[in-house]
């Protein structure tokens, strides 16, 4: 009987498994130039205990910056914020707010500081420099950065993106352009007659000529492709600090922040002003790296971590660490949050055909996915749709690269 509806079920032209930041986005792409597309993938649980994968982008709040660590980033932060004014009055969904971003590096001049002139004029983007704490201090008076620090601010259109609002944003756009949406996870790809058919939790089959896995941090968990990549997958834990709408309102125009703290207990610190939440609720968010950060190995180690282990202990660690950035923060409450983050060999995403033709790959976004993940998703498209990369990235810029 179930083998009777499976052989029942449309097959499409191009699915997209996965339907995230870069997923949306690629169905976005491919959708405006192609017919029978669809994209997979599990809506946001109501419970965590109901959920097979994971995903950073159930949030509200994630760093929008220009200028980045090279020039392969700043052409996708570039190339996506270029879009946002279309995704927004397309989807009628505002997801953007220009806040600005500041870079500082407690320790004075790193490479990126060297650099970014550089890499900003060649993309003509401007930036204030800051060459001490003081002047930091001075120009952003809710913050204390020690004396030493050196810094930069870009002022708009960097800021902040909701990373909720903007994957509703691309769909929307999806459905609009006849994109089949479908609330499914699969746990699994074969390969027959010219045909992918990819395998629901649940037993169902859909079939495609062509797949762009967009899965995330959880690609080699999936029994999605038949070699493994070269993807490290990390635990990362998040700092929401809740405050009255009022205390909210006054860090309304606070930039977001890059802080390049590396002590024995903290590092790469990530800071966002206060934003609303579903719960109704203001929080200002700080991320960061610590040493008990976990590596995944498989499924079941990213579930157990999701669902059992108690991050509520690092919660005194990470308050500590934001106060000494902004000492005068009136929060009335901390609780941790739990984020997954996956990091490629050369420091990139993979973007491209696998070993597998007419099987694609867009993941590997180390921690930067939601700032540019619009160009991910047109990169993507462009190397279905044409087997090129867009104008403007180097032919090696996404190698995919295997254990």
């Amino acid at each position: 009987m179930i083998i009777q509806q499976q052989k029942l079920m449309h097959t499409f032209d191009i699915i997209v498994i996965g339907k995230g930041l870069a997923g949306s986005a690629a169905a976005k792409y491919l959708s405006a130039a192609t017919d029978n597309i669809a994209i997979i993938g599990p809506d946001e649980p109501e419970d965590y205990k109901d959920a097979i994968v994971f995903a950073s982008h159930y949030d509200q709040a994630r760093v929008q910056r220009m200028i980045g660590k090279d020039e392969v980033w700043t052409q996708l932060n570039t190339d996506s914020v270029k879009q946002y004014p279309e995704i927004e009055a397309a989807s009628g969904i505002a997801f953007h707010q220009a806040v600005g971003c500041l870079y500082v590096n407690p320790y004075g001049m790193d490479d990126y500081l060297e650099n970014v002139k550089s890499i900003a004029d060649n993309f003509g983007l401007s930036f204030t420099r800051f060459d001490n704490g003081p002047a930091l201090n001075n120009q952003f008076n809710d913050f204390d950065f020690p004396e030493s620090s050196m810094g930069l601010l870009e002022t708009a259109p960097a800021g902040l993106i909701n990373p909720r609002l903007l994957i509703a944003a691309q769909l929307k756009i999806c459905k609009n352009q006849g994109v089949q949406i479908l609330n499914d996870t699969i746990t699994g790809l074969s390969f027959k007659d010219g045909l992918f058919t990819a395998i629901t939790a649940d037993g169902k089959c859909i079939s495609a000529k062509k797949v762009l896995l967009a899965t995330g941090s959880f690609l080699n968990f999936n029994n999605l492709l038949t070699r493994k990549l070269s993807l490290k997958t990390k635990s990362e834990i998040i700092l929401l600090a809740k405050m009255e709408a009022q205390e909210a309102q006054k860090l309304a125009q606070l930039p977001s922040l890059l802080y390049e703290i590396d002590e024995n207990n903290t590092e790469g610190i990530y800071l966002i002003k206060p934003v609303r939440y579903p719960d109704g609720n203001y929080y200002l968010k700080m991320g960061c790296n610590i040493p008990e950060d976990l590596y995944f190995d498989n499924l079941q180690q990213v579930q157990h971590w999701f669902l059992h282990t108690d991050t509520s202990i690092f919660e005194t660690r990470l308050k500590n660490a934001l106060l000494q950035i902004m000492p005068n923060l009136a929060a009335t409450d901390y609780h941790t949050k739990k984020c997954i983050i996956s990091r490629t060999q050369h420091g990139r995403p993979y973007i491209g055909e696998s070993m597998k033709p007419e099987l694609f790959i867009a993941v590997g976004c180390n921690g930067y996915s939601a700032m540019c993940s619009d160009a991910i998703g047109y990169a993507a498209a462009q190397i279905i749709l044409t087997g090129h990369y867009p104008t403007g990235y180097p032919e090696k810029a996404f190698e995919i690269i295997y254990q």
